[in-house]
């Protein structure tokens, strides 16, 4: 999976969709309704932009809900293009990578 969009989610129904991990972070003012984008939530999963870019297009157009992406880290590309979808994301971890960078150290990993 590399993401999965929830349309039109009752706030309290997130709950249910998301690790334990996550519900600290999930503020009480969010509105009722929301649409969800979860993508991979372990540990050690970075998220690049192209699986973000991906969901975002895969978006229903007229859904005008509040966008709430879960991760466990995006990278800097990825940041940038939620925020320049009006999408809030939570993340477990915020660690500095790029796309570039991880791609790198990935590949040598190996």
């Amino acid at each position: 999976m590399k993401y999965k969009i929830i349309e039109q989610i009752r706030k309290e129904k997130i709950r249910n969709l998301v690790p334990p991990k996550f519900f600290t972070s999930i503020p009480s003012s969010w509105p009722e309704i929301c649409t969800v984008i979860k993508f991979k939530c372990d540990r050690n999963d970075v998220i690049l932009s192209t699986t973000v870019l991906g969901a975002i297009h895969s978006l229903d157009p007229s859904d005008e809900s509040k966008k709430i992406a879960f991760g466990s880290c995006f990278t800097i590309e990825a940041v940038e293009l939620l925020r320049e979808n009006n999408i809030k994301y939570i993340a477990l971890s915020d660690f500095p990578w790029t796309d570039e960078r991880y791609k790198f150290i990935k590949s040598n990993s190996r």
